[in-house]
């Protein structure tokens, strides 16, 4: 078959890649032109996350159609009550908008495609219009099982009507996304862990598509002794309350019994509250502008995450760059690592300072561990031959 048509729907602009989410979509789009691929691009300019188109970078260029649709999606407390009301989820309906709706249907007209490839369930509401408008196959990348994130958030929750709030979105999603899934030609899901889900909920087929990593020679830099670190985006819920849970949690009482460590806190939109536990030995520096410096400057990853769903991109950033993680086993659902061999898990306050204790002090163990992480990686997420061997995939299910 000749080269693949591609359309990618995007619920927002990909950049700039300061979270997870950003990266694994821009990676798709930068490497489906690698693969010889024609990619057009019709994209949300969301007002949470709007881009100024001017400021991206080369690789939109390459693209044969780029269009973004303003829409703002913001949560407005009016909407959000009246919501209530219906039957509807309130997590997709933000989405959900006119004039993105007509620039699809003109898009479809003018161009014909092979596949027509649908980032998260948030694209989703335009399925059914695309299907009745093109015989295109028909994909869906699965960052996230989202309703799973709302639901672990729900069930850490303390104040009751706000449990209660979290529950009734979790139950509407839930109801929608399994639904809307089962619609697709195919699903793309970012790890393993999405991919059994799919059986479990016997959902149609899927192949997955991970965060691919590129495997350079390790930095020169001798990481800062004695140092933590933890990097993400600090307006994705799940992130906030890991910090939270390990500040108040575990870090209080390590910085007694451990005068010299320090904790560096790194990620965009990072909230006063948290500025608040700044002190000699709790650096909170909010977003930063190389991500593989600030992973490279420290010794030891933490990752706490007590809810959300998918693959951890900063966990696969840090294994490839050789770095020793100490993490929670949600944090790690999908990756196919192992305990004590290329990672550290910890799932309680008291492990997570056991595990800290140890390999702080035993440094050629946090060595190994990282670089049997390294090796793990370089094995099993190499971009370059995820994306041959899945246009491999597109062309025969094409035919």
């Amino acid at each position: 078959m000749s080269r693949l048509n591609i359309l990618i729907l995007l619920p927002r602009i990909p950049y700039p890649l300061r979270d997870g989410g950003a990266m694994a979509m821009h990676q798709t789009l930068e490497e489906l032109i690698k693969q010889d691929c024609t990619v057009s691009v019709l994209a949300m300019n969301t007002a949470r996350h709007y881009v100024e188109e001017g400021d991206l970078p080369p690789v939109y260029k390459q693209l044969k159609v780029f269009k973004t649709v303003y829409i703002n999606n913001q949560i407005h407390p009016l909407s959000a009550f009246l919501n209530l009301f219906t039957d509807k989820s309130y997590n997709i309906s933000r989405f959900e908008d006119k004039g993105f709706s007509a620039a699809l249907a003109t898009l479809l007209k003018e161009e014909k495609f092979d596949i027509i490839l649908f980032e998260s369930i948030y694209t989703s509401p335009y399925l059914e219009e695309v299907q009745e408008q093109t015989e295109a196959k028909c994909f869906c990348r699965v960052h996230n099982i989202e309703y799973l994130i709302w639901q672990r958030l729900a069930e850490h929750e303390s104040n009751f009507l706000k449990r209660k709030y979290l529950q009734l979105l979790t139950e509407r999603l839930q109801q929608y996304e399994i639904q809307k899934l089962k619609e697709f030609d195919l699903l793309l899901p970012i790890s393993k862990q999405e991919e059994l889900f799919f059986i479990e909920q016997k959902i149609n087929a899927s192949y997955c598509l991970p965060f691919g990593t590129s495997i350079s020679e390790p930095m020169d830099e001798i990481p800062e002794p004695d140092t933590l670190y933890h990097i993400g985006s600090m307006d994705w819920a799940p992130n906030l309350e890991a910090v939270e849970w390990f500040l108040k949690e575990v870090w209080i009482r390590l910085q007694k019994e451990m005068p010299t460590t320090k904790l560096f806190l790194a990620g965009k939109k990072m909230p006063k509250p948290i500025f608040a536990f700044q002190n000699e030995q709790t650096i909170v520096l909010g977003e930063i502008a190389d991500s593989a410096a600030f992973h490279a400057s420290k010794e030891i990853l933490i990752v706490p995450l007590l809810s959300g769903a998918g693959i951890r991109i900063k966990i696969l950033e840090a294994m490839a760059l050789g770095k020793c993680i100490i993490a929670t086993t949600v944090a790690v659902e999908g990756i196919g690592v192992q305990d004590g061999v290329n990672i550290v898990l910890a799932n309680d306050a008291e492990q997570f300072s056991q595990k800290i204790h140890h390999y702080i002090n035993h440094k050629e163990e946090q060595l190994k561990i990282g670089q049997q992480a390294r090796v793990f990686v370089q094995t099993f997420y190499q971009k370059e031959k995820i994306y041959a061997e899945l246009i491999d995939g597109f062309k025969n299910l094409i035919g």
